[in-house]
């Protein structure tokens, strides 16, 4: 008889583990619980078959071979999650539902797949770092404590038609991350949808949609993402552009948010072909004025680097005042060649390109604002030209 490298492992009732090491090609089918820490070593293969049920107390799973889990279910009691360390697209993790760790998925470098996975009531549903590939697809991160999903590090990751809902922090943050493709998800009723965070954090945001989130995307300290093509609808506030971050803004429908777009702080997007419909306030500036970062930027942002990561420890590396300085510093937030809707559109024709519309809050209404004891001129918003009908073909 010729035996086979491939050890299978069948439960019909819950069993306990003491310490294991899976050094050969194994396979999990039934119900599990392990006190103790378990191994996927190099060179092995971990299966789980659909039904699976696995349960860790106080424990964590950490693969170094090749994980295949498909429909089984993962939580426990004070667990630290499933730890992936380097593994390549032969891992794969699909339609599973993992809960209740502190971080549900760490990925360490590589570029497994993870597809089709529940995140519940996590800590941290999926950390990505160590430049890790790979992919997040059609993933649902829901009541995660932190953050639904945190990529950092240079990581690539692509993240594709995934919904984050009622996460208590973040649905995602982007931490010097560029994802290669981050579209088509879903952010809704999260404290922040998206946030993108530090220089060198610029990806592409493309053909998402963020509803009912009090701030649905922030975008924080020098990052300069491309926000195109994506559906804000009924936030607290749609866009938050915010400490010296200059964003593109283009080709997104904003629409029926208390703010549409907030800038603050010395940042100066490009706003350019969006729709404006419907908001409390379209476009609003706050603490924005050119005069305060000619003289007081630069040693307000002293020791704000990049060293500071978002969740506490150390960041990959500092962000010189060279990376943050603004280009131009004319006074003007450029948000020309944007529709502002029907009633808007009719305002902006009798008012005319000096005009102060309604829909807008800059320095032709607050003329100044204090910090710090001193008084700075608030910026102004330059509206002209404006369209005359929609920019985008975004539905609701």
């Amino acid at each position: 008889m010729k035996f086979s490298l491939l050890i299978a492992l069948t439960f019909f009732f819950a069993t306990s583990a003491a310490a294991l090491v899976v050094d050969q090609d194994t396979v999990w089918d039934g119900q599990h619980s392990f006190s103790e820490d378990v191994q996927v070593l190099p060179g092995a293969t971990l299966t789980v078959t659909p039904g699976s049920r696995l349960y860790f107390s106080g424990t964590r799973l950490e693969v170094s071979g090749r994980l295949v889990a498909e429909g089984a279910e993962l939580s426990g009691e004070n667990w630290e999650g499933l730890r992936l360390k380097g593994v390549d697209s032969t891992t794969r993790i699909s339609d599973c539902v993992i809960k209740g760790a502190a971080t549900g998925i760490f990925v360490q470098g590589g570029a497994p797949l993870l597809e089709g996975l529940t995140l519940f009531a996590n800590k941290v549903g999926i950390e990505v770092r160590g430049k890790a590939a790979g992919k997040v697809a059609n993933c649902r991160f829901t009541k995660n404590l932190k953050v639904g999903l945190f990529i950092k590090d240079d990581s690539t990751t692509s993240v594709v038609d995934c919904r984050f809902e009622g996460n208590l922090r973040y649905g995602a943050y982007l931490y010097h991350a560029r994802p290669q493709m981050f579209q088509g998800n879903m952010f809704v009723n999260n404290d922040t949808g998206l946030m993108i965070a530090y220089h060198g954090t610029d990806p592409e945001v493309l053909n998402n949609r963020f509803e009912k989130n009090k701030i649905a995307v922030q975008v924080d300290r020098a990052a300069r993402p491309v926000l195109r093509g994506n559906l804000l609808l009924g936030n607290q506030t749609g866009f938050y552009i915010y400490r010296r971050s200059d964003p593109l803004v283009t080709g997104n429908r904003i629409e029926e948010n208390g703010v549409g777009l907030l800038v603050a702080y010395s940042s100066y997007p490009e706003i350019e072909s969006n729709d404006f419909l419907n908001n409390e306030m379209a476009l609003k500036l706050e603490f924005q004025s050119s005069s305060w970062e000619a003289k007081r930027g630069a040693d307000a942002r002293a020791g704000e680097t990049s060293a500071r990561s978002a969740f506490a420890g150390k960041g990959m590396r500092s962000v010189s005042e060279d990376d943050r300085r603004a280009k131009r510093l004319d006074g003007m937030v450029n948000a020309g060649n944007n529709w502002w809707g029907r009633e808007g559109t009719l305002e902006l024709a009798s008012i005319g390109s000096d005009g102060n519309p309604s829909f807008i809050h800059d320095g032709r209404d607050q003329t100044t604002f204090i910090d710090e004891g001193e008084e700075y001129p608030l910026d102004k918003v330059a509206h002209f030209p404006w369209r005359k009908g929609p920019a985008t073909e975004i539905k609701r």
